[in-house]
């Protein structure tokens, strides 16, 4: 009788069994194969994918084998059942250590029916379930205790009302509720002493410096020609944006109608200023900038006589122009 033969322990890379390999299939095979009959998933796993797939799986799986093992290439019309079935053996072998297989696309996973889930996962969902039940019933419970002791709560208020009420009657027994404010000041020695508000008001207003006090006088500019002093000569600019007009229109004519515009009223610009604007739309229309420096005394009338739509041609769009606080120039 032949003496039996050891045989040596099957080897296997640690970090490989601890790596993270991507493969769908075989994530699936390794995932199921404690949950599912041998047959049904072998089944599964072959009508689900395809001849091509099996053997990238099957090359997938071998790197991670010991030098020992090697599948078989299976050949003929049932090679994909078989080497599913190969794969599957070395997945449920014990003496192999083969690393966790990953799947990123969850379309490439065939569905499966409840019975053949997880089930530790479903208890432990279902443990966390009934723990959370349970704190909604202990913050019920809480919640009829709190309500219990605010109705307490209200009884006694309403019982201490009730004693306040007939301490005030038995103090005050010629009073009732209906009696007004002037009644119960007269009945009360203390109070009768007591001035009212109105007075208080009448005495402050009839107090020097207290609440009346006069108003400081506004500053003022003087008007009059008929003296020796004179005054700084101080200008003001009002600045206008002119558009609309032909596009053949000049510098010279807008500063002309700008200037006879003031001047009709007697007022004499310090001096007028014009640019040209560069318009959205060329060759339909011209815009300008005119700015004009008048005295200070004359600025107010000016933007009231330059704003007159009946001063202006027709058609004319004339509007304030307001140079945006970061210095950048208006279009």
């Amino acid at each position: 009788m032949a003496e039996p033969v050891d045989t040596p322990p099957v080897v296997c890379d640690m970090q490989a069994a601890t790596a993270l390999v991507h493969s769908e299939l075989l994530c699936f095979l390794q995932s199921k194969s404690l949950l599912m009959t041998h047959d049904h998933l072998v089944k599964l796993v072959t009508d689900f994918y395809s001849k091509d797939e099996v053997c990238a799986a099957r090359q997938t799986i071998e790197k991670y084998l010991p030098s020992s093992i090697r599948l078989p290439r299976r050949q003929g019309s049932n090679a994909s059942r078989a080497t599913v079935e190969d794969m599957l053996k070395q997945i449920l072998n014990p003496e192999v250590k083969l690393p966790a297989f990953s799947a990123t696309e969850l379309d490439k996973l065939p569905p499966v029916d409840a019975t053949h889930c997880d089930m530790s996962v479903i208890l432990k969902e279902l443990q966390v379930l009934r723990a959370e039940v349970r704190a909604a019933a202990d913050i019920r419970q809480e919640v009829i205790n709190m309500a219990s002791e605010m109705i307490k709560m209200k009884s006694e208020i309403d019982v201490m009302r009730m004693k306040l009420s007939s301490t005030v009657d038995e103090s005050w027994p010629a009073l009732s509720v209906s009696s007004n404010v002037d009644t119960i000041v007269q009945s009360v020695p203390e109070l009768s002493s007591v001035k009212p508000f109105s007075e208080h008001a009448q005495s402050l207003q009839t107090q020097p410096g207290t609440i009346n006090k006069k108003p400081r006088p506004k500053p003022v500019i003087g008007k009059s020609q008929d003296r020796k002093l004179t005054s700084v000569a101080t200008c003001r600019t009002v600045e206008l944006f002119v558009s609309r007009l032909h596009p053949q229109t000049s510098l010279g004519e807008v500063k002309e109608c700008a200037e006879s515009i003031v001047q009709s009223d007697n007022i004499v610009p310090l001096e007028i200023q014009c640019l040209s604007l560069k318009p959205k739309f060329e060759g339909l229309y011209a815009s300008f900038h005119v700015s004009l420096r008048v005295n200070s005394a004359d600025f107010s009338h000016a933007i009231t006589l330059l704003m007159n739509a009946d001063l202006w041609p027709v058609g004319v769009f004339v509007k304030r122009y307001f140079k945006p606080k970061n210095g950048a120039e208006q279009q």
